[in-house]
């Protein structure tokens, strides 16, 4: 019996795992939508658009990803 609660524990740490990654995603995400826009913005003086629209870009890429771990999880939960 021991194994089956081990086995439940693991599966129960790498779905925390996955989701709570998703802050880690997001912040990466928007930290380099902000870097790649400001050098942009920079190089062609156009302050702030291209920074406004790559972390807009961040964002979205950062919510896609959110949902695609998400429908994987479902889809392994549906799938037992």
């Amino acid at each position: 019996m021991p194994l089956i609660k081990k086995d439940k524990d693991d599966e129960t740490y790498r779905i925390i795992g996955l989701v709570g990654s998703f802050g880690f995603t997001t912040a990466g995400a928007i930290a380099g939508g902000y870097f790649l826009g400001s050098y942009l913005d920079k190089k062609l003086d156009t302050y702030p658009w291209f920074m406004l629209v790559f972390i807009m870009l961040g964002i979205i890429g950062s919510f896609i990803e959110f949902f695609r771990v998400i429908m994987k999880l479902l889809s392994n939960e549906n799938g037992r």
